[in-house]
């Protein structure tokens, strides 16, 4: 590898935050500890141990498809991805740019990814904890897939965080963090919706109006309204511009569709329906004043 490679590579490495969870069993200790069979087999991305999780969805089995941890493994997993961390950073504190020893930079890209392979597995192992917090959030406001995703992303967080030294379990530590972070969405997205609902009464009725033959605008007005909406309507998904089309007949019907109707026809539940009309028209009031429908509207 030429030496301009190798520097680049250095300074990758240099530039690169090696967190981890201290222990003083790995002061002075070389990588010589006796590994299970199991912490061998995760280490080296070999684990035989995965099965489709049964009576899930598809992706959902797939996310569920690692075995839950025995105490004795999940303290094993935990010490080792640590102690890789540790050891990529003592050698990465020896790299020099300007003289690169290519052995010294594979060992530090070798323990990286060990310790990677390790947090992805104690990942999957608790996603299923994240699964069920999430359920317990989840309704019609509240997406369960997008309480999936912030969740999954908090577990990550927390076994990076989680110090196995304590000697407690990480579900009790991990389902703490996930619930607060999920707390925290669900009361966001509600201050939200409180806010954009400011207005919206007019807005709404402004639509209303719009599609009624009889409305008071004039000729101009109705056009710009409806160049306005039209626009704003191209930032919504197509489902999106469907279900506010159908809900305020936008689309020339004489007849506002209903969520049943509308879940029929577009293959989804009416409460999907309903969720996906309310992100749609969160969309469009935050896009409201820049298009200053207010003046128009008045």
């Amino acid at each position: 590898m030429k030496a301009e490679t190798l520097s680049r590579k250095v300074r990758e490495i240099l530039g690169t935050e090696i967190a981890f969870i201290a222990n003083d069993s790995f002061v002075g200790r070389r990588d010589t500890q006796e590994l299970s069979e199991f912490a061998q087999a995760v280490e080296s991305g070999t684990d035989p141990m995965k099965r489709l999780a049964a009576g899930l969805p598809a992706h959902l089995g797939r996310m569920c498809a690692t075995p839950l941890l025995t105490s004795e493994q999940e303290s094993e997993l935990f010490q080792r991805m640590n102690f890789c961390r540790y050891r990529a950073n003592a050698l990465r504190s020896r790299l020099r740019i300007n003289a690169p020893n290519a052995e010294r930079i594979v060992e530090v890209e070798d323990y990286l990814a060990r310790a990677e392979r390790i947090r992805n597995y104690l990942v999957q192992a608790n996603t299923r904890l994240v699964m069920s917090i999430a359920r317990r959030f989840a309704d019609p406001r509240n997406n369960f897939d997008d309480l999936l995703s912030q969740g999954i992303a908090s577990l990550m967080h927390s076994v990076d965080k989680f110090d196995y030294g304590r000697g407690y379990r990480f579900s009790t530590y991990a389902t703490c963090a996930v619930r607060r972070d999920l707390y925290r969405m669900v009361m966001s997205a509600k201050k939200d919706r409180q806010r954009f609902s400011t207005g919206s009464g007019e807005y709404l009725d402004g639509c209303e109006r719009a599609a009624d033959p009889n409305t008071e605008l004039s000729e101009a007005a109705w056009k710009q309204l409806r160049g306005a909406i039209a626009q704003m309507m191209q930032h919504l998904d197509e489902r999106e511009q469907l279900i506010v089309a159908a809900r305020f007949g936008l689309d020339d019907s004489a007849k506002k569709a209903s969520y049943s109707r509308l879940g029929e026809r577009l293959g989804i539940s009416k409460e999907r329906v309903r969720q996906l009309a309310n992100r749609a028209m969160e969309k469009l009031r935050e896009l409201a004043p820049e298009h200053r429908l207010e003046g128009l509207l008045s």
